[in-house]
């Protein structure tokens, strides 16, 4: 049986894994990937009980796996190596799989995990890729000690939203970066770009694992045992209402620094765009301290909730964020 390749594809919470797999997927749809007949493995990894990021994958031309609920790294053990054998030998067409992880996974038991039996059989490692926010990475690397074992285990760091930063902020990760992994390859561009390398990556093998032998693993390897030691916690909460996009938007916001992370589905109006408009689904995003939305084609049976990760991140609180933002009845009478 020929291996399929498996790329990992790593990084902190809201550097960018999603919207690269997206993107990856969307490149192949339009060339056609889909009508080939070849598909492309997702196995997608979140912390917490309620998945968000599996829901904004597109699927086009692909399998997807999700695997919620526990740090691939820490937890899932047995069931990952489940998860890939059964990928492989009941999707024979498969050309390739990305194992998008959880953001505070660190790459390296995950490398050693696939690279032996039974996993070893039906997949080869192409290449660890770790996803470096530039615009947060210096300040997300003392929440977590994933951020700092996410670089250094890497083989590639692809560098995200450059375009955002000014070039002193850029700088100052690239430096941080070369501490902690003085020989890893690093790649600056944007999604596009990460997308199109990885397709390489997945279709010639000269180009996998260009830093592996840059580290050997041995029992001396740092890591820990649980995705709570990573020094995140996850809460979640469900939103039935709709709510209004400008006040949610701000009320999320308003929550402390330690908020690394928020996502969210939900429906919700927007005076900003048409004060007359019917409620629509919208995908909403925190990182670090930046909010940001965009409308998504939800699926039947759609239910909003909101995801919130970060050391000491509390529910109550985060409820009553969304409590404030709920949408007056006079604006849905309005908007119907």
């Amino acid at each position: 049986m020929t291996r399929v390749p498996l790329v990992v594809v790593t990084g902190f919470l809201g550097s960018g894994k999603t919207t690269l797999v997206n993107r990856l997927l969307a490149r192949r749809a339009a060339r056609g990937g889909a009508a080939s007949g070849k598909k492309l493995g997702v196995i997608v990894n979140e912390l917490g009980e309620i998945g968000i990021d599996g829901t904004l994958l597109g699927g086009e031309g692909a399998r997807q796996v999700e695997l919620p609920g526990g740090c691939v790294c820490c937890v899932l053990g047995d069931e990952l190596d489940r998860t890939l054998i059964d990928l492989v030998e009941r999707n024979p067409e498969l050309e390739g799989i990305i194992l998008e992880t959880s953001g505070a996974a660190e790459p390296l038991p995950i490398a050693w995990a696939v690279a032996r039996a039974p996993v070893d059989r039906v997949v080869r490692l192409a290449t660890v890729v770790s996803l470096v926010d530039a615009l947060n990475f210096t300040a997300s690397r003392p929440v977590s000690v994933a951020v700092d074992a996410q670089v250094a285990y890497g083989d590639v760091v692809l560098v995200t939203k450059a375009e955002l930063a000014d070039a002193a902020t850029t700088a100052a990760a690239l430096t941080e970066v070369r501490s902690l992994a003085p020989h890893v390859a690093v790649r600056i561009g944007s999604t596009d770009d990460h997308a199109a390398w990885i397709e390489e990556i997945m279709t010639d093998p000269d180009l996998e694992r260009p830093s592996d032998s840059t580290h050997v693993h041995t029992d001396a390897c740092r890591h820990v045992d649980s995705h709570a030691a990573h020094g995140i916690d996850s809460v979640w909460a469900l939103v039935p209402d709709v709510v209004d996009l400008e006040e949610l938007e701000d009320q999320l916001a308003d929550l402390p620094g330690n908020y690394v992370r928020i996502k969210g589905i939900i429906q919700a109006i927007d005076g900003r765009v048409d004060d007359d408009a019917p409620p629509r689904w919208v995908v909403i995003h925190r990182v670090g301290l930046r909010v940001s939305s965009e409308p998504i084609v939800a699926s039947a049976g759609e239910r909003g909730r909101i995801v919130a990760l970060g050391p000491g991140v509390a529910v109550g609180e985060l409820e009553a964020r969304i409590s404030a933002a709920r949408a007056p009845a006079s604006d849905l009478l309005r908007s119907s």
